[in-house]
């Protein structure tokens, strides 16, 4: 049933409503740059964060300009932040080493650590970046088809994100990049590549170290040689 309202009653506290506080429009700061983080790389599809949140020691409100993608680091435990909502309800979040959180655009919170130890966190700001369509090497698939030690963790309308462990004794199959993606890792190690069968030195690569992947790499294959490598892949859809 529609209600009826009467218009003499109803201008006036449409007025009222519009000026009074909660009603007008707030503006609220972009999540970086900040106290605590830092930019660690950033091209034309991603700006990375290396952020450390310190227990009591708020963000102050703010409102994310863009989704985002955060991967838990911290080493040797649990770690704990904060969030606290524009109405001020909060929420106390414990993640481990190697959680990942997606946040989309227009996100309004503040963080605070909520743990002894400090939490420490990577950032992936997603640009507005739409990859162009491109075309595949036949009988060369891309990079995580069937790539071994390679779990989904989830999935929007933009990007895929993987969770990857490099095992000992198992090589990555051969592959391609043909979409832009982002990496940190979040357990140590040591990999190396084969381009054309032959290997190459070892890359260590140490806990919170992030790159933004190439497409120009060719086909090549990929192996543990040391401690068991372990990352957070930021993968953007692609279109062939």
């Amino acid at each position: 049933m529609r209600r009826r309202f009467n218009r003499r009653v109803t201008m006036p506290l449409a007025v009222l409503f519009l000026y009074s506080s909660p009603a007008v429009a707030q503006k609220y700061a972009p999540p970086f740059p900040r106290d605590g983080a830092t930019k660690v790389l950033e091209d034309e599809e991603f700006a990375i964060w290396d952020v450390t949140y310190e227990k009591g020691k708020s963000t102050g409100m703010h409102e994310l300009t863009l989704d985002q993608v955060s991967v838990n680091i911290t080493v040797d435990g649990l770690s704990a932040i904060k969030v606290t909502k524009p109405d001020g309800t909060w929420s106390i979040e414990q993640e481990k080493n190697g959680s990942v959180r997606f946040e989309s655009k227009g996100t309004v919170e503040a963080e605070e650590g909520a743990s002894d130890r400090p939490t420490h966190i990577f950032v992936f700001q997603l640009k507005n970046f739409a990859p162009p369509h491109r075309p595949i090497t036949e009988g060369i698939p891309g990079q995580f088809e069937n790539r071994v030690g390679a779990v989904k963790l989830f999935e929007t309308d933009r990007i895929v994100v993987w969770d990857d462990t490099f095992l000992p004794g198992l090589r990555k199959p051969l592959h391609k990049h043909y979409s832009e993606t982002a990496i940190t890792y979040y357990q140590p190690g040591k990999v190396r590549q084969f381009i054309g069968g032959v290997p190459g030195p070892p890359n260590e690569y140490l806990v919170g170290a992030a790159r933004i992947g190439k497409l120009n790499v060719g086909p090549h294959e990929e192996e543990q040689v040391e401690g068991t490598p372990r990352a957070i892949w930021v993968q953007y859809k692609y279109d062939f």
